[in-house]
């Protein structure tokens, strides 16, 4: 194993309606996915569930915030709906509850 991480948000820190810093969190593929979804509930737990994801990657990369770009990782959805990292030696999984986030990533190797 090479590294873990993990992180958790207030989803009530996040504003969904800041498209700049929407779009400087998501990738250009979880933003086409972010505006398709129907609900400002969902679009906060998803935006969320990436921002933890990708903090929680960063630790596990050992490197601090700014070392790499958070719309630069990307964290998509498999066809059963489980989420990945585009490193294939990282696996991640994400929660919601209530008003928070939490991402856990495993970096092999």
């Amino acid at each position: 194993m090479k590294g873990i991480g993990v992180d958790i948000i207030d989803l009530e820190r996040l504003d969904i309606h800041n498209l700049n810093f929407v779009k400087h969190i998501l990738s250009p593929k979880e933003y086409q996915i972010f505006t398709k979804m129907n609900s400002p509930k969902r679009q906060l737990e998803f935006l969320g569930g990436r921002f933890a994801g990708k903090e929680a990657y960063m630790k596990a990369c050992h490197v601090g915030i700014g070392a790499m770009a958070f719309h630069d990782i990307e964290i998509l959805n498999d066809e059963r709906g489980a989420p990945y990292l585009h490193d294939s030696h990282a696996h991640i999984s994400i929660s919601h509850e209530n008003k928070y986030a939490i991402a856990f990533v495993l970096l092999e190797k």
